[in-house]
């Protein structure tokens, strides 16, 4: 009976070891996450500025500006009042989405607007100039591709207002898609 005792005993131990270790761990886990909050600042912050991104030949892909920036290193996130994205074709703005507010995320890859957001597709020799309005715009600047999940309006020159929930602008592709509840408004040109 004695052994069995010790043996009993052994393991108490070693179950109140291991609870302890844990506890510690838990404890500095804690610790450390309370002093990322008491230093959660900004790491750094800009006001009135413009960042460039350009291709190998150094011409111009987009721009992005705005009112103030600031970065939290504990997040890896730039934050923005008033960003404008401007995406450049052939030396020339093609593409421009203004907002509220912003996030940047994944080094510049990926750019989030929101509250009051518009996108202006500007006119080509193909296409008439497109404004889109909505509350939250993704955009995926390696992708070439802009995503919402809110409701969105489209004014499409001279007569078109479309209406969706949802929508996938590719610009590769040159298409958007709305993605639920589509309502399109033709007004026909009157002719002189």
């Amino acid at each position: 009976m004695n052994k069995l005792s010790t043996f009993f005993a052994a393991i108490f131990l070693v179950v109140i070891a291991l609870t302890s270790y844990w506890l510690k761990q838990e404890v500095d886990k804690e610790y450390i996450n309370k002093q990322k909050s008491l230093n959660s600042g900004p790491d750094f912050f800009l006001n009135n500025f413009t960042t460039t991104q350009t291709n190998k030949d150094g011409e111009i892909k987009y721009t992005i500006k705005a009112k103030e920036m600031k970065h939290y290193n504990n997040s890896e996130k730039s934050f923005l009042i008033q960003p404008l994205y401007t995406k450049y074709e052939n030396g020339k703005p093609h593409m421009s989405i203004k907002s509220i507010s912003g996030e940047i995320n994944n080094k510049g890859d990926e750019v989030f607007f929101k509250n009051n957001v518009v996108l202006i597709r500007m006119a080509t020799k193909k296409k008439k100039m497109m404004t889109l309005f909505t509350d939250e715009l993704n955009i995926f600047t390696k992708l070439n591709i802009v995503t919402s999940k809110k409701p969105v309006k489209i004014i499409q020159e001279p007569d078109i207002e479309i209406d969706g929930i949802g929508m996938k602008y590719n610009k590769d592709e040159g298409t958007i898609k709305l993605l639920s509840d589509v309502k399109v408004y033709y007004e026909k040109p009157q002719r002189n």
